[in-house]
């Protein structure tokens, strides 16, 4: 009859296994890796405990154990760093961050029995869910002002023909639709749309005393033509026509006045 592994020893063997992968990963990033002896004894670890006959079916108290383990991890040591930075940094910062939590999540393929059979069967949120929504509720929603006010400074630069890394952008802003595309369009786009529409009132009340008139439509053709190629690089699919819409409206609403004033 084989041995009954009791919940607090098996979760403080799964507990040690969990931050041992997680030393690796925070140690070596992309490459890092697990020995296969170790990864075996965890997923054994795990099967056994949840198909011993109750009451020692432990299914339930590894599920809530390891939500917990999580959000305490990312409360103590994944967010305080993030919170310490500013601006590139912090969306550098953050995006190592996301890589790191993605390759966590790779790595715990030893809950596959929770997930093929008691977590549907309760439905309940994958392990990645739970996962992603410790991370978005713990750590993101507490830098994503922050984040945004990064990215639309670094937008701006870009508007004003300075050098910005555009792959950062890019990459900072696939975190927020990766999280959930609500989230990207509810934290992000929504306060874009605003700071790009401030952006541009301002700009064309200056360049309307500038320029001409044809000189002021070659200025708007050429600003509707950067934010197309800043749209297809860094934004979302869906923020592409909502910000030309935001930038067409203001630089030629201000035209239109100027035109009635005169």
């Amino acid at each position: 009859m084989a041995k009954i592994i009791e919940l607090e020893e098996g979760w403080q063997f799964f507990a040690a296994g969990m931050a041992k992968m997680r030393l690796a990963v925070e140690a070596d990033g992309e490459e890092a890796r697990i020995p296969a002896n170790d990864y075996l004894e965890l997923y054994a670890t795990v099967y056994n405990m949840c198909t011993q006959k109750a009451p020692h079916d432990y299914s339930r108290q590894l599920y809530e154990r390891f939500k917990e383990d999580v959000d305490s991890y990312n409360k103590s040591t994944v967010l305080p760093p993030l919170k310490e930075v500013q601006g590139e940094i912090l969306l550098r910062d953050l995006v190592e961050r996301w890589r790191k939590h993605k390759r966590i999540g790779n790595l715990q393929g030893f809950f596959r029995y929770l997930g093929r059979y008691y977590i549907p069967g309760n439905y309940l949120p994958t392990i990645q869910q739970v996962a992603y929504t410790s991370f978005r509720e713990l750590v993101f929603n507490e830098i994503r002002t922050s984040v945004t006010g990064a990215v639309i400074s670094m937008v701006n630069d870009d508007r004003e023909g300075k050098l910005v890394d555009r792959e950062l952008l890019k990459n900072v802003l696939d975190i927020y639709v990766q999280i959930g595309l609500d989230t990207y369009q509810a934290d992000f786009e929504r306060t874009f749309c605003k700071s790009t529409r401030n952006y541009y009132s301002t700009k064309a009340q200056t360049w309307i005393l500038e320029y001409s008139h044809p000189d002021y439509m070659l200025k708007v053709e050429d600003c509707l033509k950067k934010e197309m190629e800043r749209a297809e690089h860094y934004l979302h699919s869906s923020t592409g026509p909502k910000i030309m819409e935001v930038v067409r409206s203001e630089l030629m609403a201000k035209n239109a006045e100027s035109h009635t004033n005169v």
